[in-house]
């Protein structure tokens, strides 16, 4: 959840019956452009729908649209049906609005931050290293305070996911809970091989270009291997309990109470690593925005850009010239397991 800075408008849209009238409880939250207004997504999402589309509580003018939008789509994640729609009751629909407007609130106290660190990333670092102040300390405190929250959280998810992919097997699905599958990784190239074979050719597609170089890192992140090592071994330890997935087998594993439950549990630490994880990015923009055109705050962070002359394979040529010989190099791709939790309940 990067803090993108894009202006836009985030919406609260519901569903009244043509018929009788009746008001629904399913709220659909989404986003659309500044200069778009929030009546052409209605109608949009009116187009199809036998139900009145209307909005349910006043659009939300953000600086930060992506972000804003990202962060209520995992922060309700309980509260998520499907995609962009959730199921709130009245208390719970003003309870999202409010969350909204104070996380609005906290990303446009940064945006100057946001402004100032894109366009510092332009240009080079200037190699010198400053100390830091107090208020420099004070965002790094509170950022390895929430990032060590965030890891916390994202590590005991991690967990859950383990226990549900153990019930998994090598079955293809948890019914409404999870999928498992096999992705067949992009084929490599074998530019060793082929520069063994053909390095005139090879030769002719090589470029030169100079680039900024960008790297950014805090110190002493906290991480879930340093900061919550009993926990990392739990995790660890179920992990190693997995068979090996050769094949998966299209079957429909039947939910069942204990698997609805570690799903809801899922959702609701999913929920908790939004909340501490848009905190340390902040702080982190912050710390970011404070570094400029220096390399390094001493024992804080550092901001690395520069100019850096790289020789790579420009392939697109390469392809469109000699794209038999190219082709007799490409590595066959390699499958491995992906299992993935869904974030929403529909059940």
């Amino acid at each position: 959840m990067a803090l993108t800075n894009k202006k836009g408008w985030l919406y609260f849209l519901g569903e009244i019956d043509f018929k009788s009238g009746q008001k629904f409880s399913y709220v659909k939250i989404g986003k659309t452009d500044y200069d778009r207004p929030v009546s052409d997504r209605s109608n949009d999402h009116q187009t199809g729908n036998p139900r009145l589309i209307i909005e349910v509580a006043d659009s939300i003018r953000t600086n930060f649209i992506d972000t804003l939008e990202t962060y209520m789509h995992h922060r309700f994640a309980t509260k998520r049906v499907h995609g962009e729609w959730f199921l709130f009751d009245e208390d719970e629909l003003n309870e999202a609005v409010d969350e909204a407007n104070r996380v609005n609130e906290l990303l446009d106290s940064v945006l100057i931050e946001s402004q100032s660190v894109k366009e510092m990333n332009k240009l080079l670092s200037n190699g010198k290293t400053i100390a830091p102040i107090k208020s420099v300390m004070t965002d790094y405190e509170q950022y390895v305070l929430h990032e060590n929250s965030r890891t916390l959280h994202k590590l005991n998810q991690d967990i859950v996911t383990a226990k549900l992919r153990k019930m998994t097997s090598s079955n293809g699905r948890l019914d409404g809970v999870s999928v498992l599958s096999l992705v067949p990784q992009k084929a490599k190239f074998d530019e060793v091989g082929f520069e063994n074979k053909h390095p005139g050719i090879l030769a002719k597609y090589m470029k030169t270009e100079d680039k900024i170089s960008r790297s950014y890192t805090i110190a002493n992140k906290p991480s879930a291997a340093k900061s919550h090592k009993e926990i990392n071994s739990v995790l660890k330890e179920i992990k190693s309990t997995h068979e090996e997935i050769i094949a998966v087998k299209e079957i429909l594993v039947p939910r069942d109470s204990s698997i609805e439950s570690l799903h809801y549990e899922w959702l609701e630490l999913y929920e908790k690593e939004a909340e501490s994880k848009i905190m340390a990015e902040i702080y982190s923009l912050k710390l970011q925005s404070a570094c400029g055109e220096n390399e390094e705050i001493e024992g804080v962070c550092k901001w690395k850009r520069n100019l850096q002359s790289k020789v790579s394979l420009d392939t697109g040529p390469l392809i469109d010239a000699e794209s038999a010989i190219y082709n007799t190099f490409l590595m066959a791709p390699k499958y491995v397991a992906k299992y993935v939790v869904t974030k929403f309940r529909s059940y």
